[in-house]
């Protein structure tokens, strides 16, 4: 079985190596809580690794999200990008601008029409807005058949805390695995914490790890707090 790497070692060590070939796993993160840097290392160890990376991004131009990865990744292998914000503007791959005025169906074109090793969607909270309910959960069905097929990962983002509980709760069920990041505010400061809900595959980790943000993307603690 494949093992992909997070790019946070402390994570791949709780995750027995990392998250296994086959799976889609969910970062249910409130706002703040940084989960689009997860998702920079992620994507980043991939490419550093020689495979095929794809990045889907809802909210940020290109432009914008490369200066984001910049920030605490100055000198990653680049990869590829995809933003459904400045789609109109035009792309690399040709087919790209005769799917994407319907970007669900147009992620599923490129998915079917190139092989990639990693892929990530940030955030599907656009889906949930723009689409159908079961519009948004065919296309995660989609990426569990592509992933248990070509034995490839997927992460997907999705803000907690913005759409109705059932559809979390939906997502929850759907996906191999969910990792929850959260904020707390203790002592006069802002506190990232990270628990495990479900995971195939894996004996979920029955502990709640502190991280912070710094200019090297996530840092995690050594001392961990069991459930």
């Amino acid at each position: 079985m494949r093992i992909f790497k997070t790019g946070v070692h402390p994570l791949d060590v709780q995750l027995g190596g990392g998250i296994p070939g086959g799976s889609v796993v969910l970062i249910l993160e409130e706002p703040g809580a940084g989960g689009e840097v997860f998702s920079y290392h992620f994507a980043i160890e991939g490419s550093n690794s020689g495979e095929n990376v794809l990045y889907i991004a809802t909210d940020d131009s290109e432009k914008d999200l490369k200066r984001n990865i910049n920030l605490y990744f100055p000198n990653y292998r680049e990869f590829t990008l995809i933003s459904l914000k400045n789609r109109e503007e035009g792309d690399a791959r040709g087919y790209l601008k005769k799917t994407m005025h319907d970007p669900l169906g147009g992620i599923k074109t490129i998915i079917k029409n190139e092989r990639f090793d990693r892929t990530v969607v940030n955030n599907l909270t656009y889906f949930f807005f723009n689409y159908a309910v079961e519009d948004v959960s065919s296309l995660v069905r989609f990426f569990l058949s592509d992933a248990k097929e070509k034995e490839s990962a997927y992460l997907l983002l999705l803000t907690k805390g913005m759409l109705d509980g059932k559809i979390e709760t939906m997502m929850k069920h759907l996906c191999d695995g969910v990792i929850e990041l959260s904020l707390k505010e203790a002592d006069n400061e802002i506190q990232r914490r990270m628990k495990f809900i479900k995971f195939k595959g894996i004996i979920v980790p029955r502990v709640v790890i502190r991280y912070d943000l710094t200019d090297k993307g996530v840092k995690m603690e050594s001392t961990m707090r069991v459930i």
